[in-house]
């Protein structure tokens, strides 16, 4: 479940013999997390309610607090950060400062942090006037470097780790690493294929970043994983997010476990709706839907885009104005829940096309639709929607784009004109 630091958290230290007493023999424990992007809020979103704002603002921080949470409250001992954790460069004070205390808080723990640079944190990019806790080992960028985890002066495991080029693809051969009794480790960034890692049989655990979904390319003996984002961005980014917990007991093979940490949650979700389907009937599966979400996401802020397939008369109601009262329901229903459980967007897709009769029609509609597959047959022709506008909305911005030619969003909005126009021109009841 998505864990909120508590006061407990930042005021609390584990005594060393509590953070050891599960621990005997080789056994290690780590946590492996990526693309933390702290500079970065959630973005994507066609408004934003006011008892939003501070949730999404604070989205980043709060679910990377939760990582550092989670290796402290799971004894670990060490962390594995693969690159992209912060760009200095845009992020403001309040961020930097934030991943110092952690850093302090983990030094405290007696947690090494093994943290490899990305596409906007090579150790380079790094302010010099921050001096890093001992307790965290940077890598370079164009070579790959060995650090050793020690326990009692024993060194007990090996972390191999290069910081990311400007091309992010993960060179499986510059790992090389003589046999070893030892559990190794390689840190990587980017794209990796996983028949060439699984090649280099030295290396019991690839610590990948650049991914922000979660990923495991194979696993046991060897284990290769990308944790994604702890906190997803955009709608783009749907899904649960976090970070991943491994333990290694005796022997080589880690035994790996998802932590979710993401304070937010964005959803894309798509109902079919039979064609005889009622108002009541449509709002009963949605809070179905929306009940099943909540329980599945626990304390994390949703998000959710929804999509409704159907067709005929529904249909028709939906485009004619049926969907913004939806939209308005469920944000009033459940919008300003605790958590808040807010509709993005509501779209009507039909699952028939037009037939094609209609389109040969000697009528206003034909002349429309005929019109309407002219502009989809050809991308060249302007759709001039701008002239529209009430001339108080014709700046630039807005004007570029009601005329964008994206091709998906081209598509999207003549299927919706053809569907619209074909249900006013036959007379439906959509109003």
């Amino acid at each position: 479940m998505p864990c909120n630091p508590s006061p407990w958290f930042y005021k609390h230290k584990l005594p060393e013999s509590a953070r050891r007493c599960s621990m005997s023999g080789e056994s290690i424990a780590f946590l492996h997390a990526s693309d933390l992007h702290l500079e970065q809020p959630p973005y994507g979103m066609p408004e934003v309610p006011d008892h939003l704002r501070k949730i999404l603002a604070e989205a980043p921080i709060q679910a990377a607090a939760c990582v550092f949470e989670t290796a402290i409250l799971e004894n670990v001992d060490f962390i594995l950060l693969a690159g992209d954790v912060i760009d200095p460069s845009s992020a403001g004070a309040r961020q930097l400062a934030f991943l110092m205390e952690q850093f302090d808080l983990l030094r405290e723990q007696r947690i090494a942090v093994y943290w490899i640079g990305g596409q906007i944190d090579g150790p380079d990019h790094w302010p010099e006037e921050l001096a890093l806790p001992d307790n965290v080992h940077r890598f370079p960028r164009g070579q790959v470097h060995q650090s050793l985890f020690r326990r009692n002066d024993h060194p007990i495991a090996s972390i191999i780790g290069i910081s990311a080029g400007k091309d992010p693809v993960v060179d499986a051969s510059v790992f090389r690493v003589e046999p070893s009794d030892r559990f190794t480790v390689a840190m990587a960034y980017g794209r990796a294929e996983a028949s060439s890692l699984a090649a280099y049989k030295q290396i019991d655990y690839w610590a990948l970043g650049g991914l922000h979904q979660s990923k495991t390319l194979f696993q046991s003996p060897q284990t290769a994983v990308y944790p994604g984002s702890p906190q997803g961005r955009s709608l783009s980014e749907a899904g649960v997010h976090g970070c991943t917990l491994a333990r290694v007991e005796r022997g080589r093979t880690a035994q790996t476990k998802f932590m979710p940490t993401d304070n937010v949650r964005w959803y894309r979700e798509s109902i079919g709706a039979a064609e005889g389907t009622h108002r009541n009937d449509l709002q009963r599966i949605l809070r179905d839907r929306m009940q099943r979400i909540v329980a599945e996401a626990g304390s994390s802020s949703i998000l959710v885009a929804w999509q409704i397939e159907t067709e005929g008369t529904l249909a028709s109601q939906l485009r004619g104005g049926l969907d913004h009262e939806l939209l308005d329901w469920l944000r009033t229903e459940f919008g300003r829940a605790q958590p808040a459980v807010w509709t993005m967007e509501l779209t009507v897709t039909s699952s028939g096309e037009l037939p094609e009769e209609s389109y040969e029609e000697d009528t206003i509609l034909g002349d429309f639709l005929r019109a309407v597959r002219q502009h989809q047959q050809d991308q060249r022709m302007p759709l001039d929607l701008a002239t529209y506008l009430p001339q108080r909305g014709k700046d630039r911005t807005l004007a570029a784009v009601f005329d964008s030619n994206e091709d998906a969003m081209r598509s999207d909005l003549l299927e919706e004109a053809a569907a619209l126009g074909a249900d006013l021109l036959r007379g439906e009841d959509v109003l």
